[in-house]
């Protein structure tokens, strides 16, 4: 394993040039490391009893767990930075080992050890109650405590290279949340619409960070990761730019420019309808660029049902009826009524 780790190709992918075959990404060392398990496996397989087989089995689990602290420690190395490259590395590492003791867990032979381990009483193994019972029902399997490790410790990674990520895109979008809203020119005094320049700090920084870490990641650590990112720039651009600020009428389409043409085509490369990750700013720009005259009446039926005004008509939709028909599934009646309330182009205004 020193070696594996102190190669100078360790954290590099032996097919990082065929991306046919290279889909999990996984750097040299860890692709040596199942391998160097793989031959162990092979070669206690032959052995006559089931004794001597298990005690291969706990060596095999002892060397994960090895693996699986070392690779924690070169992480904590590079967590100041988890775009570099060896970072991504090791988490690609990390999932690749994970994915492949999670297959392993439904072959035969491993499946007969299983069975063996219980039927010695599992001892040479100290099993807890309820993992003996998972390994009875044959719910789990002999490498679950091993998985269940790496995959808290991809969890962790991946928190911090959304975070990080994240981190940064917010304070490129300092500027974008001081804009002037109140006082934008109206879509008709504009020949053509164009991004916000305040914005493009912001769109430039996701931009770089989302190709790279495309390039670096394995294709389903880089789907977790956009979409946990998606979730929370949704939640950090309608709390910071959207509710902190008033909108007229140029200001709620540049808004709704901004994020429809711009913001959500960029993870419209990873999926066909990327707006349905960006819920809140989707359905609050749908309320900010509603015209007057249908703004108004949603007003009037939302201040009915909290009775400012009297009951509604049997005739008239329900508030929720009316916010579907816009639709609007997320927001809850409360939020709109906040939302409306930051549009300046009332009537008499």
């Amino acid at each position: 394993m020193d070696s594996m780790l102190s190669s100078e190709v360790a954290w590099v992918s032996q097919y990082k040039d065929i991306s046919d075959v290279d889909e999990l990404k996984a750097p040299d060392c860890a692709e040596t490391f199942m391998t160097m398990l793989l031959v162990i496996t092979d070669r206690y397989k032959a052995l006559p009893t089931a004794r001597c087989k298990l005690c291969f089995l706990e060596l095999q689990k002892e060397l994960v767990d090895d693996f699986r602290i070392r690779l924690t420690q070169v992480m904590k190395e590079e967590s100041r930075n988890p775009l570099s490259p060896r970072y991504c590395a090791i988490l690609n590492a990390v999932n690749y080992i994970a994915t492949v003791l999670s297959d392993w867990a439904d072959n035969v032979f491993f499946l007969q050890l299983q069975r063996m381990s219980l039927e010695l009483g599992s001892e040479l193994a100290s099993l807890s109650a309820l993992q003996t019972g998972r390994l009875a029902s044959m719910e789990g399997s002999v490498f679950d405590e091993m998985i269940s490790l790496l995959e808290r410790l991809r969890s962790d990674m991946m928190g911090r290279l959304v975070e990080f990520v994240l981190r940064e895109t917010k304070e490129a979008a300092r500027p974008y949340c001081k804009e002037r809203w109140l006082s934008l020119p109206s879509q008709s005094e504009q020949a053509v619409m164009s991004l916000s320049s305040s914005a493009c700090p912001m769109m430039l920084c996701l931009r770089d960070h989302m190709l790279q870490l495309q390039q670096s990641l394995c294709i389903t650590l880089f789907k977790t990761f956009w979409q946990a990112l998606a979730e929370k720039l949704d939640m950090f651009i309608y709390q910071e730019v959207i509710l902190a600020n008033h909108f007229n009428d140029g200001g709620a389409a540049q808004l709704h420019f901004d994020m429809t043409r711009n913001l959500f085509p960029l993870f419209g490369h990873h999926c066909k309808r990327p707006e349905n990750y960006f819920k809140q700013i989707k359905e609050a720009c749908i309320i900010l660029t509603l015209n007057v005259g249908s703004a108004l009446l949603l007003r009037d039926l939302l201040r009915q049902d909290r009775g400012v005004q009297v009951a509604a008509l049997p005739s008239e939709p329900s508030p929720e009826a009316a916010l579907n028909e816009l639709g609007i599934y997320r927001l809850a009646a409360s939020d709109i009524t906040i939302l409306l309330n930051l549009r300046t182009n009332w009537p008499g205004k």
